[in-house]
């Protein structure tokens, strides 16, 4: 099956939280999904304006028309930084390439707004390594950060 990429609409809400659910406790805590969902209403209002911004973007990954992730990134050019936005796959469908895929493409459309910008992210122990293998690198490690037994690993890539 073709996964197919597209920027997230506010249609996309529920089924947004529900991949993020998915992926509760172990890759997010619940503590972290009033943030998200707080988060998306943002995105909301901000793609409810008909400008188109390069600086910010938040996609959906589909499979035969349903929503099994999303992901997004926003860009600070001034800094030369990118920072990686909420990005998940529904559990059910870990490793089996769509969340690489929708990660390269994220990385793909920033070096194309963006070529010298640096790319940060965050995730937890149990994400880094996929992360690792991408040519990111561990530049903070917080303890608990996201919840008891979830811990922050800052990370990051140069151009």
């Amino acid at each position: 099956m073709n996964m197919i990429i597209r920027p997230y609409t506010p249609s996309d809400k529920p089924a947004c939280i529900a991949a993020f659910k998915s992926n509760m406790p172990g890759f997010f805590a619940p503590a972290e999904l009033p943030g998200f969902e707080e988060w998306l209403g943002e995105q909301d209002t901000r793609y409810a304006s008909p400008q188109k911004n390069n600086n910010e973007q938040y996609y959906v990954a589909t499979l035969e028309e349903q929503v099994i992730g999303c992901g997004g990134y926003y860009i600070d050019a001034a800094k030369q930084e990118a920072a990686m936005t909420w990005g998940l796959i529904t559990q059910a469908l870990h490793k089996q390439g769509y969340g690489r895929q929708l990660f390269l493409y994220r990385v793909q459309v920033i070096r194309s707004v963006c070529p010298q910008c640096s790319i940060r992210l965050d995730t937890t122990q149990h994400s880094y390594p996929f992360f690792e293998k991408l040519g990111f690198v561990v530049t903070r490690i917080t303890k608990d950060a996201y919840g008891p037994g979830l811990h922050r690993y800052d990370m990051e890539q140069h151009p």
